[in-house]
Order: C-alpha cells, then sequence, then structure tokens
C-alpha cells in the first residue's frame, strides 16, 4: 500500500507538475492557446503547392517550421521549383497546437498519419518524439515524401536524421523547408481526398 501511495504521489508531482510547467513555458514562448478556427481532413493539402506535414508533440518544430514556410524568400523558392507556394498542415496532437495558435490545418490525426503520406502530396514529413508510427519510414519509400526525425532521443532506423537544436530552431526549420521545396520535382501521381471541415481547435 505505501509503495503504491509513493508510486502515485511521484507519478502525479512528475507527471502533472511536469506538464503544467511545460505548458505554462510553451505559453510564454508561443502565445496562449484560445479557440482557433481552421479546416480538418485531407482536403486541406494542395496539388499545385508544396506541402509539408509537422507532426508530434514538442511545440518547437512544429512553430519554427510554420514560421520559416511564410518567409518570403522561401515562398519565392518554392515557386521557382513549380508551386504556388508552401502549405503547412499537422498530424496528430501538434496538429491541434497550431491550429488553436495560428488557424494552420489538419491534415490527419494518429490514425491516418500513413494515408497522408499516400496521398502522393507530401514532400516532408517532419516528427520528434510521440505518436508516430514505426511503418511510416516503410510507407514513405513507396512514395516520394521525405521522412525527417528532429528528436535524437526518437531516430528511426532508415530515416533521415536532422537534429532540432533549440539555440538554431529557426536555421533548422529555413533546412527543412529548402529540403522539402527541393523535393517538390519528384513527385509522382498526387491523389488528394476532396473532403475537408470546418474546426474549431
Amino acid at each position: 500500500r505505501n509503495i503504491l501511495k509513493q508510486a502515485s504521489r511521484v507519478a502525479l508531482a512528475d507527471g502533472w507538475g511536469g506538464s503544467m510547467l511545460a505548458t505554462e513555458l510553451q505559453d510564454i514562448l508561443f502565445g496562449t492557446p484560445y479557440p482557433g478556427r481552421g479546416e480538418v481532413n485531407m482536403g486541406v493539402l494542395k496539388k499545385d503547392e508544396v506541402n509539408i506535414i509537422v507532426h508530434g508533440h514538442e511545440p518547437i518544430l512544429s512553430e519554427m517550421i510554420a514560421v520559416a514556410s511564410q518567409f518570403p524568400e522561401l515562398i519565392a523558392e518554392a515557386k521557382k521549383v513549380g508551386a504556388n507556394g508552401i502549405t503547412v498542415a499537422g498530424t496528430c496532437c501538434t496538429a491541434n497546437e497550431l491550429l488553436m495558435r495560428h488557424g494552420i490545418p489538419i491534415a490527419g490525426n494518429f490514425l491516418n498519419q500513413e494515408l497522408v503520406i499516400a496521398t502522393g502530396a507530401i514532400e516532408m514529413m517532419a516528427v520528434d518524439v510521440q505518436c508516430i508510427m514505426q511503418g511510416l519510414g516503410q510507407v514513405a519509400k513507396h512514395y516520394h515524401t521525405k521522412l525527417i526525425t528532429t528528436a535524437d532521443k526518437a531516430r528511426m532506423a532508415g530515416v533521415e536524421h536532422v537534429a532540432m537544436d533549440e539555440a538554431t530552431a529557426l536555421d533548422t526549420a529555413k533546412r527543412l523547408v529548402r529540403m522539402a521545396i527541393d523535393n517538390f520535382k519528384n513527385r509522382g501521381e498526387v491523389t488528394i481526398p476532396t473532403q475537408k471541415q470546418k474546426a474549431v481547435g
């Protein structure tokens, strides 16, 4: 009984306490979330744009890619390779972070992360630490999609790794966006479902 009690106390202190601290710091860095309006489902992907999917739980990755994708020089680079712009969308938990802070659309949830790649329209899926299906590497090999891991503690065999260092996160994000732009020319057949829905995150 005592061991169970102490284990529960430690779990609450670490899990709940750590979560609350992380949430406070995240709100300071990226802004307090509010009910954000946006769109959900694979219909948010654009056939004529460079599509980047951010996936995971650590907000530094998704926030910095969202910022970098709006830089005029990177949009100009995308247009040079024949795209009309850059679309960033999320899957799983980090997607909701972007929706409620910036209105960035959600392409899918945990269950259809592989199907998002199977549209053939994803130039890059950048992942970090959690909820990443290990089968994504095998799925990506059948399409032109670059699957990139960014967390040193969550690398995947046979998948390219680009470390996301907090001190140089924006530079890393720009590098990732450029890699996605360069990959646009390698697209094969694209099948994007038309369904999308309004949502509030």
